[in-house]
């Protein structure tokens, strides 16, 4: 029963490295365009000086996103360890919600103040 078991196993673990090396990713799929993390733009609509003024706002935003996302991250991580134990602390919960409420406003108005100005930059022909 052992060794039917093994050779079910063994099987599966070399079919499973098989497909995974003929699986290959193809850049050609994509286009040559890039999935960016907090916006997409058509790089044929601007022109290189919005490209390299919306890069500049690209990088001067990208790290406060960063950092709200990680607030939002942590606090419902502290959230979710606070509900799991017995005798959690209703209090703990109540705060962790309530910021992350405020952090979501806060990303939604910077995600704003983001696509307003990417807006002005690419409206400016």
């Amino acid at each position: 029963m052992k060794r039917i078991f093994s050779i079910i196993l063994f099987t599966v673990i070399l079919s499973i490295s098989v497909y995974a090396k003929e699986k290959k990713y193809d850049w050609k799929d994509y286009n040559g365009k890039c999935n960016y993390e907090y916006f997409i733009y058509d790089e044929a609509g601007l022109t290189q000086e919005q490209l390299a003024e919306v890069m500049k706002l690209k990088t001067e935003y990208q790290s406060r996103f960063h950092d709200l996302k990680e607030k939002i991250y942590l606090e419902k991580t502290k959230m979710d360890l606070e509900m799991s134990k017995k005798n959690s602390d209703p209090n703990i919960i109540s705060n962790s919600m309530n910021l992350n409420i405020q952090y979501s406003k806060e990303l939604q108005d910077l995600a704003d103040e983001f696509l307003a100005k990417y807006n002005d930059i690419k409206n400016d022909k």
